[in-house]
């Protein structure tokens, strides 16, 4: 009797974890918006932490002034005609790519172009932004990146598979971010210490 009775927890587990998933529904897209200062390097250090195989997709707008108010103002595309590869004040921060421009960054991996987007960024690390620029003291104005990610809709507890953004109506504009079973309940974009989609207190794990 005691062997029927552990089969049949275990059936019972089975059919509830195949449930959960069941209700977890189709993955959906959301999107946060940041404001990428033209002053620092980075611009914005977004806290959102992307792991293997999370990707991004990212859309710029804004102006830039690289010389002040009176100067002209480039969009996130940038200035083209302007030489990036050589500079007196310790280097463009993406060389080659145009001037005053809008980049980013994942982690530790290299500077990439967005411009005005879409552009589709993946890697290992906190997405930051910023303006590809030499020197920064005389800017005025400022960009507005817009990152849209798919993820499932709940909070994913022991789903380590699928990114997962939280209860249907969470506002993600709030600074809630995506989770993957890990510990959850959404880093503030204000919050300066890095954190992984929904880690709340790190160290927090990734998908595995």
């Amino acid at each position: 009797m005691r062997s029927f009775k552990g089969v049949t927890l275990v059936v019972l587990a089975t059919a509830l974890v195949a449930a959960a998933h069941a209700s977890a529904g189709a993955p959906t897209t959301v999107s946060q918006t940041y404001t990428v200062g033209s002053l620092t390097v980075p611009g914005v250090s977004t806290g959102l932490v992307l792991q293997n195989g999370m990707s991004v997709t990212v859309t710029g707008a804004g102006s830039v002034c690289p010389f002040g108010p009176f100067g002209p103002c480039n969009g996130p595309n940038g200035n083209a005609a302007q030489n990036t590869t050589v500079s007196g004040f310790g280097g463009f921060v993406l060389p080659g790519a145009p001037a005053w421009g809008l980049v980013a960054r994942v982690g530790s991996g290299s500077w990439v172009q967005v411009g005005t987007g879409p552009k589709t960024l993946t890697g290992t690390g906190q997405l930051v932004f910023a303006v590809n620029d030499d020197l920064f003291g005389d800017n005025t104005g400022s960009f507005t990146a817009t990152v849209s990610y798919s993820c499932w809709p709940g909070w994913g507890y022991g789903d380590k598979n699928h990114t997962h953004c939280g209860p249907p109506g969470l506002d993600v504009s709030a600074g809630n971010t995506p989770g993957n079973g890990t510990s959850n309940g959404g880093a503030s974009k204000a919050q300066s210490e890095p954190r992984a989609p929904g880690c709340s207190s790190p160290p927090c794990g990734g998908k595995k």
